[in-house]
């Protein structure tokens, strides 16, 4: 674990994927931009816990399309950079991680992680859960033909148990609920600054085997 803050941390991704021109002219290895909250400020990160990062899939989305049968057959692959300053020597680090379709769950989302101790005051992340999701009720269909429906859906909000934050599952603003699995920057999502008398946090997290959301 990090003895030091990661500042000034944000967040950003790109998914290549074939694109088909207007024109009909084929682009086999198009890079789209995944929407990672740039406009909202919801990509610059505050890392001392745990934090879950959203793409909303809309109709700017790469995903706008894809319906789970179509994530299966699709050949993409999703590429997550992360960026910040180390605090403690304040060079720049970037870590990256990239996700291919059978890496991506449909329908899950995270467990919480983090938990309050009501005996001593103080909050505990238990890492051994850090690769677990379980199942959410997702619509078993496309964004595209979600929106489609008109107003059949109704407006769900969640709460985002690990920072807090609101998400909109709207009919046209489809939130994004794959799972994709965990490793490589999720590590560096989380700052040791918190000491043993503060929580509970286990020495080693597996970083090759794990599982991410979307």
């Amino acid at each position: 674990m990090r003895k030091s803050h990661i500042v000034e941390a944000h967040v950003r991704a790109v998914c290549i994927k074939k694109k088909i021109t207007k024109e009909g002219e084929v682009l086999p290895l198009y890079q789209f931009d995944v929407d990672l909250g740039f406009d909202t400020g919801r990509d610059r990160l505050f890392l001392v816990w745990p934090v879950i990062i959203v793409h909303k899939i809309d109709e700017e989305s790469p995903f706008f399309e894809m319906s789970p049968d179509d994530l299966h057959r699709e050949q993409f692959e999703l590429i997550v950079i992360l960026e910040g300053i180390v605090e403690s020597t304040g060079m720049t680090t970037q870590a990256r991680s990239s996700y291919l379709p059978g890496e991506i769950l449909w329908g899950h989302r995270f467990e919480r992680l983090v938990t309050f101790q009501k005996e001593n005051g103080q909050y505990q992340i238990d890492f051994s859960r850090f690769h677990n999701t379980m199942p959410v009720d997702t619509p078993q269909c496309s964004a595209k033909d979600l929106a489609e429906m008109g107003d059949i859906v109704p407006e769900q909000t969640f709460l985002d148990d690990e920072n807090s934050s609101v998400c909109s599952n709207r009919q046209n603003h489809f939130t994004n609920l794959y799972v994709m699995k965990r490793h490589g920057i999720a590590q560096t999502d989380f700052d040791d600054d918190l000491d043993s008398q503060s929580s509970s946090i286990p020495s080693q997290i597996a970083a090759e085997d794990s599982e991410t959301l979307l």
